[in-house]
């Protein structure tokens, strides 16, 4: 082994360590265990640091000795410090404390001074007899510290335990041939920095997991994974590169056939091993468990759960909580049930890659007496005796059982079939479960509450327009009601018998029309009115005539050009007939209603006016435009409300002047007809 390798690992030591132990200076919190950790690597950069000079300058070959020792201090100044805060006997930790201090300074001052001071009874006494009473010490502190542990402190120093327990292994197998043959291996030289090296993650991970320490470094769950993957991918094609040399160096012509064979078998191997999804949670639950004080990125997770809400489709809630909830916890489908007020029943909502069908389950199923205690995040169905046998006789295949609830009431629940890799769920999983269980729940009582606001909307837009027509058939009914009196009156006369059968004939199409829109055929698409050019005062003028010649007492009053910009004549033609008939009913015998026109260059009116007992403002203002709210005893309460909402739904409004005793004035409001408006917007 030449001198450059040699350097070369020592100097990946020394990095490696003096990055560490400069984490633990900046990162770490203050106290005894960390000045001894930052001890132990310091002592081990210097003792690499030492190799590497000796071996590349005039450095003497004493030192490295030295340092050796004296790295060896750090990891029992490391186990002397943990057993310190186990708290131990107080004599019985003075003895060990002495006793183990009292051995490595020995051994120190017989490796400074390579003192040697014979054979006595057959031992020789000098460095190498120190270094295996040190090694001794330190099976007996290693074994007292893991020992001793709890079970929460055995989680945070197990890793130590492993990492000085291999230094301390790999020292009696360099001791044992020393003290059999006086020799050492050449092998061991390099060796050594390699063995520090692999047990600095260890060292790494006890150090972050730690109370004592609470050492800082935040690396990405990805990243970790990424460069795992591609560690263990290296190390496998190397291992596959000198398998094929061998094979074909040594196996001739077949050898070279096996050896192409061997090297595109691995690599088709590595690539279906990354695209299984199973493998890659198999690696990412061993890193989350073996490299990170905590199993979850929470700051991962939350981002990951706004992605995945924020990418569900509006018409399939259900499903989204469902894969939100199953890949939470790697597990590739389930079915979901909510709570249906309606059906009175849990009703199946979502499934997700199961092959069984879901039923509707009540209230008082025996399956939800597991869901009782509202202390209850989820329901392991692989351990026995977790929850009633029925689970397992309905649903084999299902692993977990995760209630949704809303302020205390169960809003649904999922059935969750197990994961692509085995994993034990503890207290994260159950915090971070519970959390997202109760966002989900939220979002399935949203979702729930707007599929009944929808339905009361529907069922609103009915009811109004079953509220028009009603109220459009008593007007129809008013009008009939008004001709056949003065039919009695006017009969004789030729020209009224023409309008009353127009008055007829157009009574008529209306209650078809009516009759028509109650039908439960699926409605035909309408083409929407454009608007015209519609002359208000010609408009009204006509209306008056017709009524006149039925007997009605209209009477057109002042007027001015009003041209207004129209897309439905008929509806405000109907408007105006609800209006004009509310004016003569509420008009004395004998008066008459009068009707006028005007506006302005941006809107035009028609007005209705009418001397009768008026309306108080605050009737106006809170009653008039309510639906059902009427004052009439056979009135319905709807045709002012709908008026207006013709009115608006025509780009108008409607306006209202009214005092008690003085009559009642309404404008019927119109955006007005500008011909280079139209022109622009044609």
């Amino acid at each position: 082994m030449t001198s450059a390798v040699l350097g070369y690992v020592h100097v990946a030591a020394f990095v490696a360590y003096t990055v560490f132990a400069a984490a633990l200076a900046v990162r770490s919190s203050r106290s005894w265990l960390t000045a001894c950790y930052f001890l132990a690597a310091a002592l081990t950069a210097a003792w690499s640091a030492s190799v590497v000079l000796a071996l590349w300058t005039s450095l003497s070959y004493r030192v490295p000795e030295i340092m050796a020792a004296l790295r060896d201090v750090g990891g029992y100044a490391i186990m002397s410090a943990v057993l310190y805060h186990l708290g131990q006997d107080h004599v019985q930790r003075r003895v060990t404390f002495a006793v183990t201090a009292a051995i490595l300074a020995i051994n120190l001052l017989f490796v400074a001074t390579q003192f040697d001071a014979g054979t006595v009874l057959g031992i020789r006494f000098d460095q190498r007899l120190t270094g295996l009473a040190e090694l001794c010490i330190g099976f007996v502190l290693l074994e007292n510290m893991m020992r001793n542990m709890d079970q929460d402190r055995i989680w945070a120093a197990k890793h130590l335990g492993i990492g000085l327990g291999a230094v301390l292994f790999f020292q009696a197998l360099v001791l044992t041939p020393e003290l059999l043959t006086n020799t050492v291996p050449a092998a061991i030289a390099v060796a050594r920095p390699l063995l520090y090296l692999l047990v600095l993650p260890l060292f790494v991970v006890s150090a972050v997991r730690s109370p004592g320490l609470e050492l800082r470094v935040h690396s990405s769950r990805k990243v970790i994974f990424r460069t795992a993957a591609l560690i263990a991918t290296g190390i496998l094609l190397q291992g596959t590169a000198i398998a094929s040399y061998y094979l074909r160096t040594r196996g001739g012509d077949n050898g070279t056939v096996l050896a192409i064979l061997l090297g595109f078998g691995s690599v088709v191997g590595i690539m279906v091993a990354l695209a299984s999804r199973t493998f890659r949670s198999r690696i990412t639950t061993f890193i989350n468990e073996n490299f990170f004080s905590y199993k979850y990125d929470y700051r991962v997770e939350w981002q990951n759960f706004i992605r995945a809400v924020s990418q569900w489709q509006d018409d399939n809630v259900p499903l989204g909580v469902l894969r939100t909830m199953a890949e939470l916890v790697d597990s590739p489908g389930g079915g979901l049930w909510v709570w249906r007020e309606r059906w009175n029943r849990f009703m199946p909502a979502a499934h997700w890659s199961l092959d069984r069908s879901l039923a509707p389950l009540t209230p008082n199923d025996e399956l939800l007496q597991v869901f009782a205690d509202e202390n209850c995040t989820f329901v392991d169905l692989s351990i026995a005796g977790a929850a009633p046998a029925a689970w397992k006789q309905r649903f084999p295949e299902a692993w977990l059982v995760v209630p949704f609830r809303y302020r205390s009431s169960l809003a649904g629940f999922a059935l969750i079939n197990p994961p692509r890799s085995d994993r034990k769920l503890h207290w994260e999983d159950k915090n971070l479960i519970s959390l997202v269980a109760l966002q989900l729940a939220a979002h399935l009582v949203q979702q729930e509450t707007a599929q009944a606001l929808l339905d009361a909307r529907q069922l609103e837009q009915f009811n109004k327009r079953f509220a028009f027509i009603l109220h459009d058939t008593k007007n129809a009914i008013g009008q009939l009601t008004l001709l056949v009196r003065n039919a009695e009156l006017f009969g004789h006369e030729e020209e009224f018998r023409k309008d009353m059968v127009a008055t007829l004939r157009n009574s008529v199409e209306k209650l078809q029309a009516l009759l028509a829109s109650l039908t439960c055929t699926p409605p035909v698409a309408v083409t929407p009115f454009v608007p015209v050019r519609v002359d208000l005062t010609k408009l009204a003028a006509s209306f008056v005539q017709d009524r006149r010649r039925l007997g009605f007492n209209l009477q057109m009053g002042a007027f001015a050009p009003a041209v207004a910009r129209l897309g439905d004549a008929s509806a405000f033609v109907g408007v105006l007939e609800h209006v004009v008939a509310n004016a003569l009913e509420a008009a004395p015998s004998g008066t008459a209603v009068f009707v006028r026109t005007g506006g302005n260059s941006d809107s035009v009116f028609l007005t209705v006016q009418d001397n009768g007992p008026g309306m108080s403002e605050d009737f106006i203002a809170n009653e008039l435009f309510r639906p059902l709210r009427s004052t009439k005893k056979s009135g319905f309460g709807i045709g002012a409300y709908q008026a207006r909402e013709i009115m608006r739904d025509l780009g108008g409004d409607v306006e209202i002047r009214s005092k008690p005793g003085e009559g009642t004035m309404v404008n019927l409001i119109l955006p007005a007809f500008a011909p280079e408006r139209e022109v622009m917007s044609a």
